[in-house]
């Protein structure tokens, strides 16, 4: 269920189903927005989860945010003002990113972070903004770069991905790129004090599996899966595959919480 909210004075749409704690709060990659998230919330339907739209498309008022640290500003808010009892931070791409810069602020509800897709720096290719500078002059919709999903993907689930990926405008796009490019916390993985689950693809070329590797080699508690033949968005192509490990991560990291709250008390 898309829900609204105000934070700062700011118009905040979001995804928000009810279920148990710890909530699981996902954060959307770059040009995104919750959408990216759907597949994967409907196969973990047991938990409360949340799905943001940073500003700047669909339902949350603009400008864009610039940098990785307002992203995470903006997230800490969200959660401050939406969310009870313990979470757990899910980011996919770019909002991989958010959730370590999170995570490094040392929330004390926080229990975990998800990184699928990410890592700890993410630089662009030229190529990605000069296709979203060239949509925006042109003031057409954003494009869906190169290599997004696996080879021999869905038309259909690709069609769907382009439909909602135009809820994003080009111009947002083109400051959700550059706060990617500009984001570098490979030297503070080591601080990270909650567990990580990593989960990357093999036939990723935006976020390759090294990435992942890097990640596991320097935040110290984390458990790493790399799916064969899965490409950049595992959210959607893989929501199963994705789910489960979640799911079990959870369960022998984390076990039930005392928040825990039923389907029905919402």
């Amino acid at each position: 269920m898309v829900e609204a909210g105000r934070i700062d004075g700011r118009a905040v749409a979001f995804r928000h189903d009810a279920g148990m704690a710890p909530a699981l709060v996902c954060t959307h990659g770059a040009a995104d927005n919750h959408h990216v998230h759907d597949r994967l919330l409907d196969a973990l339907p047991s938990y409360e989860r949340y799905a943001i739209d940073f500003p700047g498309r669909v339902g949350t008022d603009g400008p864009p945010l610039g940098t990785v640290v307002e992203m995470e500003i903006f997230l800490s808010r969200f959660v401050d003002s939406e969310v009870e009892g313990d979470y757990v931070v899910v980011g996919h791409s770019l909002g991989g990113g958010v959730a370590i810069q999170h995570a490094l602020t040392f929330p004390s509800r926080l229990k975990a972070i998800v990184l699928v897709a990410s890592g700890a720096r993410l630089r662009v290719h030229p190529m990605i903004f000069r296709l979203f500078e060239e949509a925006e002059q042109r003031g057409g919709p954003p494009p869906l770069p190169p290599g997004l999903f696996e080879p021999g993907a869905d038309p259909g689930l690709v069609a769907e991905a382009s439909r909602h990926r135009e809820l994003t405008p080009s111009r947002t796009g083109v400051i959700d790129w550059g706060a990617a490019d500009r984001f570098d916390r490979m030297k503070d993985l080591h601080a990270i004090r909650v567990p990580a689950l990593i989960v990357a693809g093999t036939r990723d070329p935006l976020t390759p599996p090294k990435y992942a590797e890097y990640l596991a080699a320097h935040i110290p508690d984390n458990e790493l899966h790399v799916l064969d033949g899965a490409g950049h968005m595992l959210t959607l192509e893989r929501p199963s595959e994705v789910a489960a490990h979640i799911e079990r991560f959870l369960s022998t990291r984390i076990g039930p919480s005392s928040a825990s709250r039923s389907l029905e008390s919402g």
